[in-house]
This record gives C-alpha cells, structure tokens and sequence, in this order.
C-alpha cells in the first residue's frame, strides 16, 4: 500500500528515529511503514493521522477504482472487518453527498447525521426517530450514488474510529448503521459541543438513545 508517510514526516522536520519517539515504535518500524513493506495497524494509522493532523486516507494511498470502491477497499485492508453493510455505504455515501451539495471541502457528522436518516428502513434511522428526530431528508434516485468525495474532517474520522472500536469489541464482522450511530453519540456526549447541540435542536433524548444503542450494537 502506497503512503504518504514520509512526505509528511520531511513536511515537519521529523526524522524517522523523531517520528518514531513520537509513535513509541522502532525507526525499523517507521521504514517499513514508509517503504510499504508491512502496513501498521489500525490503531497506529490513526496515531499517525492524528500526529499529522489529516484524515487517513490523506496517508495512505490506494490505486483508485473509484471513489467508493477505493474508500471500502481501504477500510477493509486496515480496519481489520469484513465489509460495511450496504445500508452503511449508503449512508456514508449520502453523507459525502451531502457535504459536496452544500459546497462544504469536509464531511462532518451533521452530514453523517443526514446519512444515517436518509433510509427510514435502518436501525439507525428508527432509533433517531424513536428518540424525538424529527428532521426529514430528502431523498432522489442519485442520492446513493457516489457524487462527490470530500475527504472526512477529524471529527468524522473519530465516529469511524469509535464505530470501529465497538464493532471489534462486540466481536462483529460488520459496521453497520447503529454503530456509526453509536460513534456520533459517544462524541456528542465526550466534547463535541457543536453535535450536542445538534442532537439538541432536532429533541433528540440522547439518554436514551444511548440506552437503547448498547442493547443493539
């Protein structure tokens, strides 16, 4: 897998033996990242996105096919599941949409919000309209299509994150809709002030939607 990771590291001055120290791993290790002869785990590829302060996939590189088929191949290769349900790639889908219709450069969790909406037939969704949602989102025959590709602000990438972490906790092969749910709840109940008050203006209970999350995921 083709990387950035030396780009980055030279962009700040760092050598290997420094980016090494700062990602408490060997120098051996950091080449190997950056030569592509082995690939770091998930937690360390969002250590080093996190250090860079950009999205994964601004690290890590893969021959594109398309858009989509390039965003799913790459968390299969290192977010160490099987597959996204399909109801979860067209939320994200909708998400990425959504963002390019509103000319936003970043997909932030408002749009992954809509995302999970957009299908009233999810898990998500039902549990979103169970707890006092009440926006409506319109839907198209091109809503679920890959429209646009708007990289995933950090905000985004930590609900990823967090669906990733209960997935592999629960033992599941799959992310579905109620764990990218599960991933914007933890966030907007750690220090996500802007989605808090998103949850907020639409009267969502967040008390119980997170209640009845851990019974689901």
């Amino acid at each position: 897998m083709k990387n950035r990771l030396k780009e980055l590291r030279q962009l700040h001055s760092l050598s290997q033996a420094d980016l090494a120290r700062e990602l408490g791993v060997s120098r051996q290790a950091v080449n190997g990242f950056e030569s592509g002869k082995f690939d770091p785990s998930l937690d360390m590829a969002f250590k080093i996105a996190s250090l860079f302060n950009v999205a994964i996939e601004d690290v890590f590189i893969n021959e594109a096919k398309n858009s989509m088929q390039t965003f799913v191949e790459r968390f299969k290769k290192y977010f160490g599941f099987e597959r996204f349900s399909s109801k979860a790639i067209n939320a994200i889908k909708f998400a990425r949409n959504e963002a390019t219709r509103l000319q936003k450069s970043q997909v932030e969790p408002e749009h992954l919000l809509a995302g999970l909406l957009a299908d009233p037939t999810t898990t998500s969704a039902r549990l979103l309209q169970a707890n006092g949602m009440t926006l409506n989102i319109e839907i198209n025959d091109h809503s679920f299509e890959s429209l646009g590709n708007p990289r995933f602000s950090p905000e985004s990438n930590l609900v990823l994150e967090l669906a990733l972490e209960v997935v592999q906790l629960k033992g599941k092969k799959s992310i579905g809709t109620e764990h990218l749910l599960w991933g914007l709840v933890r966030l907007a109940q750690t220090d996500n002030t802007a989605l808090s008050d998103l949850f907020q203006r639409y009267y969502i209970d967040l008390e119980a939607l997170n209640n009845q999350l851990a019974e689901t995921v």
